[in-house]
């Protein structure tokens, strides 16, 4: 478990410009400053922030991925802007990448600050996620999402078990506008991309799950803006249950850089007998 946010009546003032960020968070523009703080990871360029509040614990995904070719230090410290950093709580040079990545899992409840730190004073603006999700096991929710690492050929997992957070936007004419398409159990993956590609996540190859598949850029934000692409039944085969099932799903999508999100969800369970399951995904182009 992180650490807490204790001594908070005593702790001193706010960072001043913080933004505020509400459960289940998403993607911030921190307009970067005057250098004032630095984390134990380093940090000693421009800085910004954000804080939030927790009632209870909760996992909490931040990362300053979407912000390719930047520099950046990312710290979270409790209470106040001069507060402890949580444990774990520091990080430079996340995933093989310049740009900065905290994974804080049942984060206890108190309130905390995010520090949005450079290498240099730099007159720019950082991209930041931040997903706040009840706590749960790796991919389950925003708050905890699992990594694609660059390279990845294939994804295999077993959805069962698994919550039903997330729904894809479904509207008519899409390849995703049955009403039971990624009402099931889903899995979240975050992947990045330094470059504009042409991604395939292809579930033809194996399995007898009623899949369904999709891209957003934002976690936990729904619509038709916010989601590239989308696919369910994207297999030839029979309309069954079965290892040569046409319910499977597939998608290829032409992606510019940033950070992404990669949810594998499955047809309403009340309406399908396979709507999780044994899987494998072909990946190419991440």
């Amino acid at each position: 478990q992180s650490g807490g946010s204790g001594g908070c009546g005593t702790c001193g003032t706010a960072c001043s410009g913080s933004t505020e960020v509400f459960a289940p968070g998403g993607r911030y523009t921190v307009n970067m400053g005057t250098h004032s703080e630095e984390g134990s990871c380093g940090g000693s360029g421009s800085e910004g922030y954000l804080h939030f509040n927790l009632a209870s614990a909760a996992d909490v995904f931040i990362t300053t991925h979407n912000t390719i070719g930047e520099d950046t230090v990312l710290y979270v410290r409790s209470c106040c802007c001069v507060g402890d950093e949580v444990t774990s709580g520091c990080n430079d040079d996340a995933d093989g990448l310049g740009t900065s990545m905290l994974q804080l899992t049942s984060l206890a409840a108190g309130s905390y600050y995010i520090f949005i730190d450079m290498k240099a004073m730099v007159s720019t603006s950082i991209s930041v996620d931040v997903n706040i999700t009840t706590p749960g096991s790796e991919s389950d929710r925003c708050g905890r999402p699992r990594k694609i690492a660059s390279g990845t050929t294939s994804i295999s997992d077993n959805s069962c078990g698994y919550a039903g957070d997330y729904i894809p936007y479904r509207a008519v004419g899409t390849e995703c506008q049955y009403s039971g398409s990624g009402s099931g159990p889903d899995q979240v993956y975050y992947f990045v991309l330094t470059t504009t590609k042409s991604v395939t996540f292809d579930g033809c190859v194996t399995g007898n799950y009623d899949s369904t598949s999709y891209v957003r850029k934002i976690c936990g934000t729904e619509g038709s803006v916010n989601q590239p692409d989308c696919n369910d039944d994207g297999c030839s085969g029979d309309k069954a249950c079965t290892t040569t099932s046409r319910w499977r799903s597939s998608l290829t999508t032409s992606l510019g850089p940033g950070l992404y999100y990669y949810l594998q969800d499955g047809w309403d369970s009340s309406m399908s007998s396979c709507g999780c399951g044994s899987y494998t995904f072909n990946i190419s182009g991440i």
